[in-house]
This record gives C-alpha cells, structure tokens and sequence, in this order.
C-alpha cells in the first residue's frame, strides 16, 4: 500500500517549500513519491513565479532512504519493470540537478540512499549538526549506480570508495568536511540559518541567476578550454539585459561612503 504525498507550499517571495510527507516511513521514497517530486520540481522549474526551490522532509526528519518494499516488490517483475522505476529515479534526480530555479535541500535527522542522492543534486544543502548521512545500499544488495556521479562529484574518489563500501553513517559535520554537503548548522539555528541563505539568493537577478546556472552545466560538461571560449557568448550577451542596467545605475546612484567599493564588476 502506498503512503505519503508530496506537498508544494508557497510562500513570500517566491520561495518555494517542496516536503516530503511520508511520516509512517520516515520520508521513505516510494514509486509514486519519486514521481511526484519530479513533476514538482519540473512544474518549479518553468514556473515564473517560483525563484527558489527548497526540499525538505516533514516531521523533522529530511529522507531515510528508498522503500525497500517496492525494490523487493521488483523481484516479481520483468526486467523492463525494473529498468522503468529506474528511470523514474533518474529523472528526479536530472529534474532537480537541472532545474532553472536555485535548489536547496534542508537534511534532518536522516539523509540516507536515495535521500542524500537527491539532495546531492541540489545547488546547496544545509544540515542540521544531529543529522545521519548514509549510503546503505550494498547492505541490501542493491548496487548505489545512481547515487554514484552525484557523490563522484562532491567527494574524492577514495572518499566516495569508503562511503560506499562500508556504509558507515556519518554526521553533518563530517559531510561538511569532505565536501558532501554546503554547510552543518547548529539543530536550534537551522531556521534562521536557512532563511539567511533565501534572502542573500533573493538579491541576486532571477534571469541572471537562471543564466549563471545554465553556464555551469555547460562548464561541468565541457573542457577548461571550450568553458573558457563559452564564458564570453554567457557574460556577453547576459551584462545587456535590462536588469543589468537598472541594477548597475542604482548602484552608482547609491549614496558615496568612505568604505564604499566602486567600479567593480
């Protein structure tokens, strides 16, 4: 049977709170979860009211992991059955890692498996410092392919290596070491903590921000070289929109202060 749901609320400037609500499985993600928080998050990203994605679990727990039922539920199934929850899974993971609006992923509590997959995608993830983070799949048998280019690209190989092979749970603040998460924050100031992140997102221009993004995609795609080449189309042609210009006037128009740092750019 199938529990949970996938909850989007809206609040104030177009910040976006998208919860995980699956309590009776501590935020598990099943087949049907998986696909609802992919179609949240492609409806974010072409959505022009939202300017940031936040991904959270309710409860104060962020995600255990993936629901074992539905994996040993594949022991029955055809092989096409199990490529297709798969490939579910790949696209949650390809919607939130390309979503055109910053995302950033809230781990409480728990963060294992598929949970830290898909936070790992997001742009930031903040951390409360009494949270676990795991990747217990070769425990269960199931090999982590998916979990895999996510850890490879915020950890060194042989930390990626240990993580995997060994399954050990590690705390926020280790994760913050290595590299794995953006930042562990004491449990008691995770709210503040995470609203002073939105409001330093909120000052920044949403067409620039959307731009910049899509200029790091290529960048990790590509070659120094080509990155380099293909820097000058992005800045080029993003410094002429009319945000540029309104944006660049009001600060000259601002009032001079001795410590105030001009021309720069």
């Amino acid at each position: 049977m199938l529990t949970g749901g996938i909850e989007v609320e809206r609040r104030d400037q177009g910040v976006h709170v998208v919860w995980i609500d699956n309590p009776e499985q501590k935020n598990a993600l099943n087949n049907a979860l998986i696909v609802q928080l992919t179609e949240a998050f492609s409806r974010l990203s072409a959505d022009e009211n939202c300017r940031i994605a936040v991904l959270r679990g309710r409860g104060g727990i962020y995600c255990a992991g993936r629901n074992l039922r539905d994996v040993l539920a594949l022991q029955s199934s055809e092989p096409a059955v199990s490529a297709q929850r798969y490939e579910e899974l790949r696209r949650l993971n390809e919607a939130i890692h390309y979503c055109r609006k910053p995302t950033v992923a809230v781990i409480e509590t728990y963060a294992f498996g598929a949970g830290i997959t898909v936070a790992s995608w997001c742009d930031i993830v903040l951390a409360a410092d009494d949270a676990l983070i795991s990747y217990p799949e070769l425990s269960h048998g199931i090999p982590p392919s998916p979990a895999i280019p996510a850890l490879l690209h915020s950890v060194s190989r042989k930390v990626a290596m240990e993580l995997i092979l060994t399954g050990r749970r590690i705390s926020a603040a280790e994760a913050e070491r290595i590299g794995l998460i953006t930042r562990c924050v004491v449990k008691a100031e995770l709210e503040a903590e995470l609203r002073g992140l939105l409001d330093g997102i909120l000052r920044g221009a949403q067409a620039t921000i959307e731009r910049t993004k899509e200029f790091i995609w290529l960048a990790e795609d590509a070659s120094h070289r080509s990155a380099m080449t293909s820097a000058v189309d992005s800045i080029s042609l993003g410094v002429l929109s009319p945000e540029t210009k309104r944006r660049i006037e009001a600060f000259f128009a601002r009032p001079k202060s001795s410590d105030a740092v001009s021309n720069r750019g």
